[in-house]
Protein backbone atom coordinates (compact mmCIF):
# COMPACT_ATOMS: atom_id res chain seq x y z
CA UNK A 1 0.00 0.00 0.00
CA UNK A 2 3.18 2.53 0.99
CA UNK A 3 4.95 1.72 -2.22
CA UNK A 4 1.79 2.09 -4.33
CA UNK A 5 1.10 5.86 -2.78
CA UNK A 6 5.23 6.47 -3.35
CA UNK A 7 4.80 5.42 -6.83
CA UNK A 8 1.92 7.53 -7.60
CA UNK A 9 3.62 10.61 -5.69
CA UNK A 10 6.61 10.28 -8.19
CA UNK A 11 3.98 9.82 -11.45
CA UNK A 12 2.59 13.38 -10.33
CA UNK A 13 6.24 14.72 -9.54
CA UNK A 14 7.71 13.83 -12.83
CA UNK A 15 4.30 15.17 -14.79
CA UNK A 16 3.92 18.02 -12.89
CA UNK A 17 4.70 21.31 -14.85
CA UNK A 18 7.61 23.62 -14.59
CA UNK A 19 5.67 26.46 -12.74
CA UNK A 20 3.50 24.22 -10.72
CA UNK A 21 6.57 22.27 -9.46
CA UNK A 22 8.86 25.09 -8.56
CA UNK A 23 5.90 26.85 -6.81
CA UNK A 24 5.29 23.61 -4.31
CA UNK A 25 8.85 23.13 -4.26
CA UNK A 26 9.36 26.72 -2.67
CA UNK A 27 6.21 26.35 -0.68
CA UNK A 28 7.41 23.18 0.99
CA UNK A 29 10.64 25.02 1.37
CA UNK A 30 9.20 27.62 3.42
CA UNK A 31 7.59 25.54 5.40
CA UNK A 32 10.76 24.02 6.92
CA UNK A 33 12.51 26.83 6.88
CA UNK A 34 10.08 28.54 8.94
CA UNK A 35 9.86 25.25 11.43
CA UNK A 36 13.66 25.14 11.66
CA UNK A 37 13.03 29.08 12.70
CA UNK A 38 10.51 28.06 15.29
CA UNK A 39 12.09 25.51 16.55
CA UNK A 40 15.39 27.55 17.68
CA UNK A 41 13.19 29.78 18.67
CA UNK A 42 11.03 27.48 20.84
CA UNK A 43 14.47 26.46 22.19
CA UNK A 44 16.31 29.36 23.01
CA UNK A 45 13.60 29.72 24.99
CA UNK A 46 13.36 27.14 27.14
CA UNK A 47 17.18 27.95 27.40
CA UNK A 48 16.66 31.08 28.73
CA UNK A 49 13.88 30.49 31.25
CA UNK A 50 16.13 27.44 32.67
CA UNK A 51 19.33 29.57 32.51
CA UNK A 52 18.72 33.55 33.86
CA UNK A 53 18.49 33.15 37.80
CA UNK A 54 15.16 34.59 39.57
CA UNK A 55 15.68 38.13 41.03
CA UNK A 56 14.10 40.11 43.46
CA UNK A 57 12.38 43.36 42.51
CA UNK A 58 13.97 45.88 45.35
CA UNK A 59 17.72 44.53 44.61
CA UNK A 60 17.45 43.47 40.54
CA UNK A 61 20.41 44.91 38.32
CA UNK A 62 19.49 46.45 35.86
CA UNK A 63 19.41 45.05 32.24
CA UNK A 64 17.81 41.14 31.51
CA UNK A 65 16.11 39.26 34.56
CA UNK A 66 13.77 37.00 35.64
CA UNK A 67 10.44 37.93 38.13
CA UNK A 68 8.33 36.23 40.01
CA UNK A 69 5.31 37.12 41.68
CA UNK A 70 1.72 37.74 41.64
CA UNK A 71 -0.47 40.88 39.28
CA UNK A 72 -1.64 44.28 40.89
CA UNK A 73 -3.72 46.67 38.76
CA UNK A 74 -2.71 49.90 38.72
CA UNK A 75 -4.01 53.36 40.11
CA UNK A 76 -6.70 54.59 37.27
CA UNK A 77 -9.07 53.02 35.36
CA UNK A 78 -9.80 49.46 35.43
CA UNK A 79 -8.89 47.04 32.46
CA UNK A 80 -12.24 44.68 31.53
CA UNK A 81 -11.97 41.70 28.99
CA UNK A 82 -14.10 42.65 25.77
CA UNK A 83 -15.82 39.97 25.77
CA UNK A 84 -16.60 38.36 28.67
CA UNK A 85 -16.25 41.71 30.81
CA UNK A 86 -14.01 40.07 33.40
CA UNK A 87 -11.82 42.36 35.26
CA UNK A 88 -8.54 41.66 34.75
CA UNK A 89 -4.74 42.58 33.98
CA UNK A 90 -4.28 41.93 30.81
CA UNK A 91 -6.40 40.42 27.91
CA UNK A 92 -6.17 39.04 24.24
CA UNK A 93 -8.92 37.90 21.98
CA UNK A 94 -10.44 36.72 18.88
CA UNK A 95 -13.65 36.31 17.02
CA UNK A 96 -13.84 33.86 14.10
CA UNK A 97 -16.89 33.18 11.56
CA UNK A 98 -17.19 29.36 10.13
CA UNK A 99 -16.93 29.47 6.25
CA UNK A 100 -18.18 27.13 3.92
CA UNK A 101 -17.16 26.95 0.45
CA UNK A 102 -18.18 24.21 -1.94
CA UNK A 103 -15.11 22.84 -4.22
CA UNK A 104 -14.87 21.27 -7.04
CA UNK A 105 -15.50 17.91 -5.97
CA UNK A 106 -18.89 18.72 -4.58
CA UNK A 107 -18.11 18.61 -0.98
CA UNK A 108 -17.60 21.85 1.25
CA UNK A 109 -14.25 23.70 2.43
CA UNK A 110 -15.08 24.90 6.14
CA UNK A 111 -12.28 27.11 7.69
CA UNK A 112 -12.60 29.40 10.41
CA UNK A 113 -11.76 33.59 9.29
CA UNK A 114 -11.18 35.86 11.95
CA UNK A 115 -13.24 38.33 12.05
CA UNK A 116 -11.65 40.40 15.07
CA UNK A 117 -8.85 40.44 17.33
CA UNK A 118 -6.94 42.50 19.86
CA UNK A 119 -4.50 42.19 22.54
CA UNK A 120 -4.47 44.78 25.71
CA UNK A 121 -1.42 46.90 25.87
CA UNK A 122 -2.19 48.76 29.23
CA UNK A 123 -0.28 48.54 31.92
CA UNK A 124 -0.08 46.73 35.08
CA UNK A 125 2.33 45.68 38.33
CA UNK A 126 3.93 42.49 39.45
CA UNK A 127 4.58 42.21 43.46
CA UNK A 128 6.71 40.29 44.74
CA UNK A 129 7.98 40.84 48.85
CA UNK A 130 10.01 43.10 47.98
CA UNK A 131 8.95 45.70 45.97
CA UNK A 132 6.75 46.52 42.80
CA UNK A 133 7.20 46.51 39.31
CA UNK A 134 5.67 47.85 35.96
CA UNK A 135 4.97 45.36 33.36
CA UNK A 136 4.40 46.77 29.71
CA UNK A 137 2.81 44.33 27.74
CA UNK A 138 3.48 45.42 24.16
CA UNK A 139 5.47 42.78 22.47
CA UNK A 140 5.77 39.59 24.90
CA UNK A 141 5.23 36.24 24.20
CA UNK A 142 2.27 35.70 26.94
CA UNK A 143 1.23 32.59 27.85
CA UNK A 144 -1.88 31.97 29.78
CA UNK A 145 -3.70 29.28 32.08
CA UNK A 146 -7.04 31.36 31.77
CA UNK A 147 -8.21 30.79 28.16
CA UNK A 148 -11.77 29.93 26.95
CA UNK A 149 -13.44 29.00 24.22
CA UNK A 150 -16.74 29.06 23.48
CA UNK A 151 -19.37 29.28 20.43
CA UNK A 152 -22.34 31.09 18.79
CA UNK A 153 -24.14 28.20 16.64
CA UNK A 154 -27.86 30.05 16.23
CA UNK A 155 -26.25 32.96 13.82
CA UNK A 156 -25.63 33.28 10.63
CA UNK A 157 -22.03 32.48 9.92
CA UNK A 158 -21.53 30.43 13.35
CA UNK A 159 -18.71 32.19 15.02
CA UNK A 160 -16.12 30.95 17.39
CA UNK A 161 -15.07 33.55 20.43
CA UNK A 162 -11.51 32.65 22.32
CA UNK A 163 -10.27 35.06 25.18
CA UNK A 164 -6.86 34.92 27.37
CA UNK A 165 -6.78 36.68 30.69
CA UNK A 166 -4.54 37.34 33.31
CA UNK A 167 -6.50 38.42 36.54
CA UNK A 168 -5.45 40.35 39.36
CA UNK A 169 -3.50 38.23 42.50
CA UNK A 170 -2.71 35.56 39.97
CA UNK A 171 1.41 34.03 40.33
CA UNK A 172 3.02 35.51 37.04
CA UNK A 173 6.66 34.84 36.05
CA UNK A 174 8.17 37.47 33.52
CA UNK A 175 11.70 37.87 31.86
CA UNK A 176 12.53 40.94 30.11
CA UNK A 177 14.58 44.22 30.14
CA UNK A 178 14.50 45.54 33.82
CA UNK A 179 14.82 49.46 34.10
CA UNK A 180 14.56 51.98 36.99
CA UNK A 181 13.56 55.35 36.57
CA UNK A 182 12.86 57.94 38.96
CA UNK A 183 9.35 58.31 38.50
CA UNK A 184 10.23 62.69 38.21
CA UNK A 185 11.77 61.91 35.01
CA UNK A 186 8.85 62.02 33.59
CA UNK A 187 8.65 65.54 34.30
CA UNK A 188 10.31 68.09 32.39
CA UNK A 189 12.53 70.33 34.82
CA UNK A 190 11.77 73.53 32.53
CA UNK A 191 7.97 72.53 32.93
CA UNK A 192 8.18 72.35 36.69
CA UNK A 193 10.39 75.44 37.18
CA UNK A 194 7.64 77.45 34.90
CA UNK A 195 4.76 76.26 37.19
CA UNK A 196 6.47 77.18 39.98
CA UNK A 197 7.49 80.56 39.05
CA UNK A 198 3.56 81.01 38.40
CA UNK A 199 2.72 79.99 41.38
CA UNK A 200 5.13 82.71 43.13
CA UNK A 201 3.70 85.45 40.65
CA UNK A 202 0.68 84.38 42.10
CA UNK A 203 1.52 85.93 45.58
CA UNK A 204 3.05 89.41 44.37
CA UNK A 205 4.26 90.49 47.75
CA UNK A 206 6.25 87.63 48.83
CA UNK A 207 7.58 87.24 45.47
CA UNK A 208 9.04 91.09 45.94
CA UNK A 209 9.76 90.42 49.04
CA UNK A 210 12.06 87.83 48.71
CA UNK A 211 13.68 88.89 45.19
CA UNK A 212 12.96 92.67 45.44
CA UNK A 213 16.85 93.84 46.68
CA UNK A 214 16.59 97.76 46.06
CA UNK A 215 13.01 98.02 47.49
CA UNK A 216 11.18 99.71 44.18
CA UNK A 217 8.46 97.59 44.11
CA UNK A 218 9.29 95.71 40.88
CA UNK A 219 11.62 92.86 39.45
CA UNK A 220 14.30 94.05 37.24
CA UNK A 221 15.90 91.71 34.64
CA UNK A 222 18.89 90.34 37.31
CA UNK A 223 16.26 90.15 40.33
CA UNK A 224 13.53 88.24 37.90
CA UNK A 225 17.15 85.44 36.59
CA UNK A 226 17.50 85.48 40.56
CA UNK A 227 14.18 83.99 41.29
CA UNK A 228 14.60 81.65 38.10
CA UNK A 229 17.76 79.98 39.13
CA UNK A 230 15.80 79.41 43.13
CA UNK A 231 12.87 77.77 41.34
CA UNK A 232 15.45 75.40 39.30
CA UNK A 233 17.29 74.76 42.57
CA UNK A 234 14.31 74.37 44.84
CA UNK A 235 13.11 71.96 41.99
CA UNK A 236 16.16 70.29 41.39
CA UNK A 237 16.03 69.37 45.54
CA UNK A 238 12.45 68.09 45.39
CA UNK A 239 13.35 65.78 42.44
CA UNK A 240 16.64 64.41 44.38
CA UNK A 241 13.85 63.93 47.33
CA UNK A 242 11.59 62.18 45.00
CA UNK A 243 14.03 59.84 43.48
CA UNK A 244 15.56 58.67 47.32
CA UNK A 245 11.57 57.91 48.46
CA UNK A 246 10.10 56.39 45.29
CA UNK A 247 11.66 54.91 42.26
CA UNK A 248 9.27 53.25 39.44
CA UNK A 249 10.68 50.07 37.77
CA UNK A 250 9.76 48.76 34.83
CA UNK A 251 9.85 45.58 32.30
CA UNK A 252 9.33 46.05 28.90
CA UNK A 253 10.43 44.06 25.87
CA UNK A 254 14.50 44.99 25.16
CA UNK A 255 16.32 45.89 22.08
CA UNK A 256 17.98 42.72 21.41
CA UNK A 257 15.73 39.97 19.59
CA UNK A 258 18.27 37.29 21.26
CA UNK A 259 16.31 38.65 24.57
CA UNK A 260 12.72 36.95 24.41
CA UNK A 261 10.14 39.49 26.69
CA UNK A 262 7.99 36.39 28.12
CA UNK A 263 4.87 36.65 30.37
CA UNK A 264 3.17 33.56 32.07
CA UNK A 265 0.48 32.41 34.30
CA UNK A 266 1.95 28.98 33.82
CA UNK A 267 5.12 28.17 36.13
CA UNK A 268 8.39 27.92 35.57
CA UNK A 269 9.23 24.36 35.03
CA UNK A 270 5.71 24.08 32.94
CA UNK A 271 6.75 27.03 30.52
CA UNK A 272 10.33 25.29 29.99
CA UNK A 273 8.65 21.76 29.06
CA UNK A 274 5.63 24.06 27.03
CA UNK A 275 8.89 25.52 24.88
CA UNK A 276 10.80 22.55 24.66
CA UNK A 277 7.35 20.44 23.16
CA UNK A 278 6.96 23.20 20.38
CA UNK A 279 10.33 23.39 19.78
CA UNK A 280 10.57 18.86 19.33
CA UNK A 281 7.10 19.50 17.06
CA UNK A 282 8.76 22.21 14.97
CA UNK A 283 11.61 20.02 14.29
CA UNK A 284 9.47 17.24 13.51
CA UNK A 285 8.13 19.58 10.74
CA UNK A 286 11.07 20.80 9.32
CA UNK A 287 12.99 16.98 9.19
CA UNK A 288 9.63 15.84 7.32
CA UNK A 289 9.11 18.75 5.03
CA UNK A 290 12.70 19.34 4.30
CA UNK A 291 13.09 15.23 3.66
CA UNK A 292 9.66 15.82 1.15
CA UNK A 293 11.44 18.83 -0.81
CA UNK A 294 15.03 17.02 -1.20
CA UNK A 295 13.33 13.73 -1.98
CA UNK A 296 11.18 15.79 -4.82
CA UNK A 297 13.52 18.10 -5.98
CA UNK A 298 15.82 14.45 -6.39
CA UNK A 299 13.52 12.39 -8.53
CA UNK A 300 12.07 15.80 -10.07
CA UNK A 301 15.80 15.75 -11.81
CA UNK A 302 15.79 12.20 -11.93
CA UNK A 303 18.80 11.61 -9.53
Amino acid sequence: MLERVIASFERNIVQFGPTEFWIGLAVVSGIAIWSFYRMYRWYHYARLVENVPTAKIRSAAQGYVELIGQTRLMDGPVIVAPLSRKMCVWYRYKIEEKISRPNSNGMSNTHWRVVKQAISEELFLLEDDTGRCVIDPDGADVIVTNKTIWHKRHVIPPRRYTEELIIEGEPLYAIGLFKTVADIESQKLREQVAQLLRQWKNDPNQLLHQFDHDRNNELSSDEWEQARKMAERQIRLEQGQREKLEQLNVLQIGPHKDQAFILSTVSEQDLIKKYKWRAFRASLIFFITGSIAIWALNIRLGM
